[in-house]
């Protein structure tokens, strides 16, 4: 008996699999189009659509009307086009939207919040305006009731219109199509009764057919309002200025701009021919054009290169010390502190008090100890809020691009370049930067190998770039013959910031180890036991590393934090998700 039942429940589960429920697909029972030909020259259309969903659930439908057509010389013409109204078979407004693609009007029609299944009735009237084609024996009415871009099929199909009362029946002629787009079947009939035509599909449509009539009818019994042609902007007057306008701007910008700018750098970006030419060793620092001071190490820095950078704010902060101005201290192994020597939190009145440095510019000319717009705004933010700052406790970005933009601001002051080289090369790479954007190669080579090396000296800067260059060569050379000079201790204090703008600073150390010499009272570090110069160079390095974390930002250039610092699951680029509607 148990083994009946078996066959009994396996007989069972196969007549199931074998039979399976069917899903009732959507599809359209009727759709029946009414339209109005009006004196006027307007059509009013409404279509009643009886739309089947079967088992599925759905929010509502969509109805795409095009409302551009195009002659048979390709041609566009546009009919104005306003919905009236969509309604259900009791005359309950449904919700909808239209959205306009430019060239066929989409009515979405639907409760977002609510979803519908089985069959529901849809009654979109509307409004078109040049819907009508006038000829020279007859005007008609040329429509596509249902539309050729349904996804359904649609049961039955009609259409019918009616023309102005006082069109004879005998002056109407008709005849309609079925089909796919460009398709001449006619399985459809037309039946004429008094002044109205009625169409009827003798099949079902399938998906992407749909049913068109014609109807003419004598002319001047409606108004002539014809479409408007579509006229694209570069055909207008207007289009065919800016056409020429952008064609010479291509020109300039394809053709034109990439030599210009090679021709500007060959002509005016390069550094002109100086009167004070490089020496195998020169012992002091260049002065100003003006010959009032030496120039500071950040500015034979900025000189040197054309650009500030860290090392030049590095050998500025060693130039201040070595003044007075502050002093470096590593209180631990690589753990640095700048001090303000001239405590300006402690009075009101602070004027900068610095000790004398012994390095003084001949025949009575003021010394180097005055402060310069850059070095004050340097020292003002670092000790801002404290007279003295911890390196690994501070966020320098924001005093270090305030201080480059001043520095950069005084070399041209000082008549060493005639225009902000930083300027100059922040334009050249923004037009790198289009450039590229617009696949425009030879521009962006151009822009970031010319361009960016356009910034030049003027004649004084290239005389004082000759004697940093002159000074450099002495502070790299390690010959003996200069003793007599490097035998004081402030001989090497005064030139070390400018080997640090140099970056020869371990070079110039080197020159001295042998030497006797104390450290400095601008400098305090961790193991004083067994100092000499290159012990402070060193150490004078490692601040540097210190500095330049402090002074770099923590997140990128578009704002995002690094992964290291503030990461997390989930975090930074890629991932997303979503789900149906």
């Amino acid at each position: 008996m148990n083994t009946m039942k078996k066959i009994v429940i396996l007989l069972l589960l196969l007549l199931l699999f074998a039979f399976p429920n069917k899903v009732r697909a959507e599809s359209i029972s009727s759709f029946d189009s009414a339209i109005v030909v009006n004196k006027d020259g307007t059509i009013d259309v409404k279509e009643t659509i009886m739309y089947d969903f079967g088992d599925l659930e759905r929010h509502g439908i969509y109805r795409k009307i095009p409302y551009v057509k195009t002659n048979r010389e390709g041609k566009k013409f546009k009919m104005d086009l306003r919905v009236d109204s969509v309604l259900d078979e009791k005359g309950t407004r449904y919700i909808y939207k239209t959205i306009d693609s430019g060239d066929e009007l989409q009515i979405k029609i639907g409760d977002p919040d609510r979803t519908i299944t089985d069959k529901h009735i849809y009654i979109i009237s509307y409004k078109a305006s040049g819907a009508l084609t006038y000829f020279s024996d007859h005007d008609e009415l040329y429509w596509n009731c249902s539309g050729n871009e349904w996804d359904v099929s649609i049961s039955k199909t009609s259409c019918q219109v009616d023309l102005p009362a006082d069109i004879d029946q005998a002056q109407i002629n008709k005849t309609c199509y079925t089909g796919t787009s460009r398709s001449t079947q006619q399985n459809c009939e037309g039946e004429v009764s008094e002044n109205t035509v009625t169409f009827t599909s003798s099949n079902m449509l399938q998906s992407n057919e749909g049913m068109t009539v014609v109807v003419g009818f004598p002319i001047d019994k409606v108004a002539r309002l014809e479409p408007k042609e579509v006229v694209p902007f570069f055909k207008t007057f207007l289009g065919k200025i800016v056409a020429i306008l952008l064609l010479i701007l291509a020109t300039f910008w394809y053709v034109v701009y990439p030599f210009k700018i090679i021709y500007q750098w060959y002509k005016y970006g390069r550094d002109p021919k100086g009167i004070i030419g490089e020496a195998r060793a020169w012992f002091d620092p260049p002065k100003t054009p003006s010959g009032k001071r030496f120039m500071t190490p950040g500015e034979v820095g900025t000189l040197g290169d054309e650009t500030v950078d860290l090392k030049d704010i590095s050998a500025t902060i060693v130039d201040l010390a070595r003044r007075g101005y502050l002093r470096i201290e590593e209180r631990k192994k690589k753990d640095f502190y700048f001090v303000d020597t001239q405590k300006r939190h402690s009075s009101e009145n602070w004027s900068p008090e610095p000790r004398e440095t012994g390095f003084r510019v001949k025949h009575g000319m003021t010394d180097n100890n005055t402060l310069l717009p850059f070095e004050r705004k340097l020292l003002n933010g670092f000790f801002k809020d404290y007279d003295k700052i911890r390196l690994k406790d501070e966020e320098l970005y924001e005093t270090v691009e305030d201080v480059k933009k001043e520095l950069y601001e005084n070399v041209v002051r000082e008549g060493l370049f005639p225009k902000n080289p930083q300027s100059i090369r922040t334009f050249y790479s923004a037009i790198g930067g289009i450039a590229l954007g617009t696949l425009n190669l030879f521009l962006a080579a151009a822009a970031f190998i010319f361009g960016r090396n356009m910034p030049k000296k003027t004649v004084e800067g290239v005389n004082a770039f000759n004697v940093a260059k002159s000074l450099k060569n002495f502070l790299t050379s390690q010959e003996r013959q200069l003793t007599f000079q490097a035998d004081k201790q402030m001989f090497f204090e005064k030139l070390l910031p400018y080997a640090v703008a140099f970056g020869v600073e371990k070079i110039w150390a080197k020159r001295f180890e042998t030497m006797n010499l104390k450290q400095p009272d601008w400098y305090q570090g961790y193991d004083s036991t067994n100092f000499n110069s290159v012990v402070l160079a060193n150490s004078i390095s490692s601040s540097f590393s210190s500095f330049r974390s402090a002074a770099t930002p923590t997140s990128s250039s578009s704002g995002f934090s690094s992964g290291f610092s503030g990461g997390s699951s989930g975090g930074g680029g890629g991932g997303g998700g979503g789900g149906s509607w």
